[in-house]
């Protein structure tokens, strides 16, 4: 059935490549160079995030696999419309798929708790012969303790509404409609749960596609830390720390009252075992690194960029989770404001602040842990990769003109940035119109039955001066 159904088409922020290899430097392992890798999705999907990541790295190769022909026939074509040629899609069950190349991330979303154990043999064997040496593995899996709680309500969906009718559209309704009438009555697990109105209500939300992918899949099976590494293991791969960047430290991830736990960090099974069941753990995103450890400095091999927009790192830090926390607002602010002018590596922020090389590690560490700061890749330009991108972004930002909400590449952060229809129209409006930005936005708004044009202009002539103040992010971030 899954294989009929398309998935949503959705970007995720956790695999991007830069941020796998930052974990699994900061843990010690070896790693991929920054900017010329292979990288390969297993369960793609329609390659909405490897679109974006192949856009913003033109100079690695990415590949995107899956078994569901609705999905690649769509990732190629929006590849070819888009004109991004650095990344190929391929149609095929990996049980039987042989990738004849070596690659250096091979990260799966979605894929490991949902599928029956001859696919997780088939996605070993993959790692076993595909990854090269100093390769990384991203690994994303419903996880215990936190489903235990859930788990009964996905059985009793399941139970009351799988052969209800041939049509697992209507079923998936209809098992939303069961939850909801057994917390109306007050069934006794329903008493039990104080959290079971607000899990309805997310499902409730949810597009049904999803809805069928995540709960109506046969070898559903949620697993714990302790599982999980010991099947990797098992593929000569060890533990390289989690994303987001935080839960890899106990001083920050532990909520208050459990700070002792964080003295566990040496023996990483107990101390990831012991922070899932403080922190009642639902879903996990686990880096593994090949079993090779390097003397390198981690920071050495590392460049960072100041990548969000419009955010104010010097209030209380609150992360999900996390005891709250704040940073040092002078020496922090010194740190963030060398990053944005283009001081990307620990050496040249040493240099341009004249300031030991221990504090600034621990500042640029801190500010990961904080996510005010992420791993971008190594700053030197390839001109091909630039002379190709404009167009290529300016493909994404027409696009962007027909949905709500998009993502559009950056080369300078080697990921995606999340943006509406109202950016677009003002980025496409610097980069093509800029002789008269603010009377092509007045016409395309006309064109589109914002009002007349002397109201348009009005409109857009507030609207585009208001974002000229964003100006230096979109420059910074080489969209502009």
């Amino acid at each position: 059935m899954l294989d009929r159904i398309p998935y949503t088409d959705t970007f995720f922020s956790e695999l991007n490549p830069h941020s796998i290899r930052c974990i699994a430097l900061l843990r010690g392992h070896a790693v991929p160079d920054s900017r010329i890798f292979t990288y390969c999705e297993l369960g793609c999907g329609t390659g909405h995030s490897l679109l974006v990541y192949a856009a913003a790295n033109p100079e690695a190769k990415f590949i995107g696999v899956d078994f569901n022909q609705q999905h690649i026939l769509y990732a190629e074509q929006r590849a070819e419309t888009l004109g991004i040629t650095n990344c190929i899609f391929i149609h095929a069950d990996i049980t039987t798929w042989h990738n004849p190349t070596q690659c250096d991330y091979i990260v799966m979303h979605g894929v490991y708790a949902w599928v029956h154990q001859e696919v997780r043999n088939a996605i070993h064997r993959i790692i076993e012969q595909a990854l090269s040496p100093n390769g990384l593995v991203l690994v994303s899996y419903n996880a215990y303790p936190g489903w235990h709680v859930y788990e009964p309500l996905r059985m009793m969906m399941r139970e009351y509404s799988l052969e209800l009718s041939e049509d697992p559209f209507y079923n998936a309704e209809q098992g939303i409609g069961f939850l909801r009438w057994m917390h109306e009555r007050q069934s006794p697990y329903m008493k039990l749960v104080p959290m079971v109105e607000s899990f309805i209500e997310e499902l409730e939300k949810h597009d049904p596609r999803y809805i069928i992918h995540e709960y109506y899949a046969d070898h559903w099976t949620p697993l714990l830390f302790s599982q999980m590494n010991q099947y990797m293991q098992g593929s000569g791969m060890s533990f390289g720390g989690q994303i987001p960047f935080f839960l890899n430290d106990g001083n920050i991830c532990l909520p208050e009252g459990f700070e002792e736990f964080s003295e566990l960090k040496n023996d990483e099974t107990r101390f990831e075992t012991f922070k899932d069941l403080i922190r009642n753990t639902m879903f996990r995103w686990d880096v593994y690194a090949s079993n090779r450890s390097t003397q390198t400095d981690p920071f050495d091999a590392m460049d960072f960029g100041n990548v969000q927009q419009d955010s104010d790192p010097f209030a209380l830090i609150e992360l999900p989770g996390c005891t709250p926390f704040k940073l040092n607002s002078e020496f922090h602010s010194t740190i963030l404001n060398a990053i944005s002018d283009g001081n990307t590596t620990v050496s040249s922020l040493c240099s341009a602040l004249d300031t030991g090389t221990e504090q600034v590690k621990d500042a640029v560490y801190t500010l990961l842990m904080a996510e005010q700061i992420k791993p971008i890749p190594h700053t030197m330009e390839s001109q091909k990769g630039n002379v190709d991108f404009r167009s290529i972004l300016l493909r994404f930002l027409e696009e962007a003109l027909l949905s709500s909400e998009h993502v559009i590449p950056s080369l300078f952060s080697g990921s995606g940035i999340h943006i509406n229809q109202d950016i677009a129209l003002m980025l496409i409006a610097t980069l093509k119109h800029s002789d008269d930005p603010i009377g092509w936005i007045a016409e395309w708004m006309e064109v589109h039955g914002y009002g007349d044009y002397v109201d348009c202009h009005q409109k857009a002539e507030h609207a585009y001066h208001s974002f000229t103040k964003s100006l230096p992010f979109w420059k910074y971030m080489r969209i502009l």
